[in-house]
């Protein structure tokens, strides 16, 4: 419950500082020439592609419910995000056309911030169905969710590493919200961040080498990369605005990120080292 009003509140919250147009969750196409990412401009919030150029914006689902949290196949075919459309929030798939959506989850529980396994057969995802809010995996093709986790914390927004042997995930084991990897077997774990109120979104570079996240320090959110093993944390943006939701490029050179640095709630583009910032034109 407290991660359902959380997640409501953070966007809410955000989009009411700017209610002409909430953009958010962007996730690049595997070949880095599209970003789709959830929006609403409609006045649903639904998901929008637009090229990496910022040309070519089009609405990929309709519907009067929250569509979020995309995240595009490795193997560039299909889209998997949530969506509260049959009532509560569950886990979708769609083509990248916008045909062919099939729902993945049934539960009762909220199931939500899908990623994917770099094979493509899997999604990681969080589910507070028995209790608190744990990662469990599906085969895409259906069946039942498995159970990665069994622990009191609240871990969510789990992504894969690039090799499958990892996961990076939020979690408040030690009463704040830091940034954690373990392997996929859950035998090992590795605190990549402690006592900071809120660090959130991680997202691992194409390499497997570092992490982008999300970092509340002093009363503001901005964007952070560490070393896989917990080393070499770097501030990449130092602005008055609030910057979260990056992801890295494919080919580990740039970062799209979403910022209210500008007013509004939009997509920015910056390079790896956090240089050469600008908003991604087209979107609004």
């Amino acid at each position: 419950m407290m991660r359902r009003l959380l997640l409501l509140s953070v966007i809410w919250l955000l989009a009411a500082q700017e209610r002409s147009v909430f953009n958010s969750y962007p996730s690049w196409s595997p070949d880095g020439s599209h970003i789709v990412f959830s929006s609403d401009r409609g006045g649903n919030t639904d998901l929008y592609v637009i090229g990496a150029d910022g040309r070519g914006l089009r609405q990929l689902t309709v519907h009067d419910s929250i569509d979020s949290h995309p995240t595009w196949s490795p193997d560039g075919s299909l889209i998997a995000f949530d969506s509260h459309r049959d009532g509560n929030r569950e886990i979708y798939l769609v083509a990248v056309d916008g045909t062919e959506l099939r729902r993945l989850t049934r539960d009762s529980a909220w199931d939500g911030t899908p990623s994917w396994s770099p094979d493509a057969s899997r999604l990681v995802f969080y589910s507070e169905r028995d209790g608190n809010a744990e990662l469990y995996e599906v085969d895409v093709r259906g069946g039942a969710p498995q159970r990665l986790l069994r622990t009191p914390a609240n871990e969510h927004c789990g992504s894969w590493s690039p090799d499958g042997s990892k996961l990076v995930m939020e979690s408040d084991a030690d009463g704040d919200r830091d940034i954690v990897v373990m392997t996929v077997t859950g035998q090992r774990r590795t605190w990549l961040t402690v006592n900071h109120p809120r660090d959130h979104l991680p997202s691992w570079s194409p390499d497997g080498a570092e992490i982008v996240f999300a970092l509340r320090r002093d009363g503001n959110d901005e964007i952070y990369v560490i070393d896989r093993d917990g080393e070499g944390l770097r501030n990449l943006t130092n602005d008055p605005g609030v910057d979260v939701m990056a992801r890295f490029l494919p080919d580990g050179r740039s970062i799209v990120f979403v910022s209210n640095r500008g007013g509004a709630f939009d997509l920015y583009l910056m390079s790896a080292s956090g240089r050469d910032v600008r908003k991604l034109e087209g979107v609004r």
